[in-house]
């Protein structure tokens, strides 16, 4: 009685696996399956019976499948009649029930049917002799052993099972059972030996690691405690560790790295690979492209230069070195303690790549993150523009990196106070690429562009057609603005207040973060009513941020949310707080209460989504 112990209750999990035989037992007794379709009762009965097997009603259920199964002894009636007995215990009439099937049907799960009544009533030996004899008799059949196995498992069995695959590999068929192995292994809690036996499989079948992958991910999906992913990496290392020259091992471990985000130990895998098999260029590259999605800039960095260093001997030289320069400006951007003397060097990488590989189709993402660098963090607004003036001539050019350097040259215009030039170049943009994302972002920096110089009908017309554009965040955009243009308006219909906004708004997007300031402090001095308010210490708050002075920042985001709940600025508000806290505060307690609060009291924001992702990674990080 000792494997009923995790198995006692094994049957009831897995009524539908159990079904999946019917039209097989259906196909071998024709005789039943007429006597099902000649007189099966009204729908109604049958559909009331499953009603209270589903709300566990199992005496109501028994009695009515107990009718239907009188009328036609089919095996799907049998199997709801053979479970309700079971719950109820009455193991009496379970195990006439049986008997009275076997007569009408064959197949080995009656047989497995009458043991498990045995083994529940205490008369174990009777199970074990059912249960040896089928095992004495094990077919040559790889259809007919699965069956066997899988109705052995299915009640519990689970050694029995593994006995039978076990004897059916040494009869040297061709066929190994590993993968159905490894699910025996799954249901009895042996992880193990379940992934020895599923890496047994692919070692024996190489050409099926997308399947072992397939079945590896779904498996670490439902790993609560991280129990089997630790286990899982223990067994890819000793696996390719004992068989060096093994690549599918390799590669599993590679990939298991990257499903973790162990990201180290990722590079130190394509690395090893490289150097001993040759030609893993793609995979470093793709590694370093997951790194940098996950704003991890060291290992992007480290992956990236290691192709780049190959210079010529690759064919991924060019890429490498965008992608490489890309994340060294992403990393400078994102660390608020990058310094004037960080993003000089920045210059410096930026123009010996353009020295050495040229500037052409191939370079224009390093000559647009280098503009970008000499505009927005040096001030070297000719040079940029120069650069980038040669950059958006350069043929043959797509057509998204063309309107990207257009996009970037409009900012500088923009920041230098040229603004109708900046116009100009925005709705070229607009017209070229009037269906593509890009296309509506140049829409929408028109659009602010109007609203800053007091064009607000104008702005207003093309915020109304953004508000139904693609990009979610654009859309999102673009109905904040039109909201806000509305509130403050309705509450100075003069526009005075709404242009002082568009003032300092126009400040701060060319940089000039103290007089965008100087503008907030006299619509606070002068309020024309509470919208004005809100949005002045939201602004304020946003470019504090920009200042790098995150403690002022969150100070003035709670001010807010706390002040003014009912704000249409409070969730960005709460949100933004909590990004502080997360990554620069320290503070990861208060942003989980800020995630928190995003998700229970305005659920309807569009950072709700977001804030539950967060705050699982940072409860799942502490659990760990």
């Amino acid at each position: 009685m000792k494997h009923l112990t995790k198995s006692y209750y094994v049957w009831v999990l897995i009524p539908l696996f159990l079904f999946s035989f019917q039209g097989i037992i259906l196909a071998q007794n024709p005789q039943v399956r007429t006597i099902s379709q000649q007189q099966k009762d009204p729908p109604a009965k049958e559909q009331l019976a499953r009603e209270y097997y589903k709300n566990k009603d199992y005496e109501k259920a028994a009695e009515l499948f107990s009718q239907l199964y009188e009328k036609a002894p089919s095996s799907q009636y049998y199997i709801y009649y053979f479970n309700c007995l079971l719950y109820l215990k009455d193991y009496k009439t379970a195990e006439k029930l049986v008997k009275k099937q076997r007569k009408l049907s064959s197949g080995v799960r009656y047989d497995i049917d009458q043991a498990y009544v045995y083994d529940l009533q205490g008369e174990s030996r009777k199970a074990q002799n059912i249960i040896y004899k089928l095992m004495d008799e094990v077919p040559d059949d790889p259809n007919r052993i699965r069956q066997l196995a899988i109705q052995l498992q299915a009640k519990g069995y689970y050694n029995q099972a593994l006995e039978v695959y076990t004897t059916a590999q040494s009869m040297g068929a061709g066929y190994n059972y590993f993968i159905e192995m490894a699910n025996v292994y799954q249901y009895s809690g042996e992880y193990e030996k379940m992934f020895d036996a599923y890496l047994s499989h692919l070692e024996m079948n190489p050409a099926e690691i997308q399947m072992i992958k397939n079945r590896l991910q779904n498996l670490t999906r439902i790993d609560v405690d991280d129990n089997m992913s630790q286990i899982l990496r223990t067994k890819l290392l000793e696996r390719a560790q004992s068989d060096p020259d093994n690549m599918v091992f390799a590669e599993m471990l590679m990939w298991y790295s990257l499903q973790v985000k162990d990201f180290d130990m990722a590079f130190r895998q394509a690395r090893a690979m490289d150097l001993r098999f040759g030609d893993r260029d793609e995979e470093l590259l793709s590694l370093a492209e997951i790194a940098l999605s996950n704003k991890d800039y060291d290992m992007a960095e480290k992956s990236y230069n290691y192709v780049k260093e190959k210079k010529f001997d690759t064919p991924y030289y060019f890429e490498s070195y965008d992608g490489y320069y890309n994340t060294l400006v992403l990393k400078a951007e994102g660390n608020p303690q990058t310094d004037i003397k960080a993003y000089k060097d920045l210059k410096k990488t930026g123009l010996k790549a353009i020295e050495e590989l040229g500037l052409n189709s191939l370079t224009i993402q390093i000559a647009e993150n280098l503009g970008r660098v000499m505009a927005y963090h040096l001030g070297d607004y000719e040079e940029a523009i120069d650069l980038l003036e040669r950059a958006a001539v350069i043929e043959p050019m797509k057509p998204d990196d063309k309107a990207n350097i257009k996009l970037l040259y409009a900012d500088v215009l923009m920041i230098q106070n040229k603004v109708w030039d900046a116009s100009l170049l925005y709705s070229q943009i607009e017209s070229e690429m009037k269906h593509e994302p890009i296309g509506h972002e140049a829409k929408l920096r028109n659009a602010k562009l109007f609203y800053y110089k007091g064009e607000y009908a104008w702005a207003q017309t093309r915020l109304d057609v953004l508000k139904s554009a693609t990009s979610k965040l654009i859309a999102n955009d673009a109905m904040e603005l039109s909201l806000f243009i509305g509130d403050i308006y309705e509450e100075d219909t003069m526009g005075f207040t709404l242009r002082m906004f568009g003032t300092s708004d126009l400040l701060f997007s060319q940089l000039q973060y103290d007089s965008a300031l100087i503008w907030l402090d006299k619509i606070e001095e002068f309020p024309s009513g509470p919208n004005s308010s809100e949005y002045v210490i939201y602004k304020k708050a946003v470019i504090f941020t920009a200042k790098n002075d995150f403690d002022a920042a969150d100070s003035l985001y709670t001010k807010l949310y706390t002040n003014y709940p009912e704000s249409i600025k409070a969730d960005n508000a709460i949100f933004q707080s909590a990004e502080l806290n997360r990554l620069y505060l320290n503070n990861e307690e208060k942003a989980m209460e800020l995630y928190l609060l995003l998700m229970t009291d305005y659920p309807d924001s569009m950072y709700s989504g977001e804030s539950r992702v967060k705050y699982r990674a940072i409860r799942e990080k502490n659990l760990s």
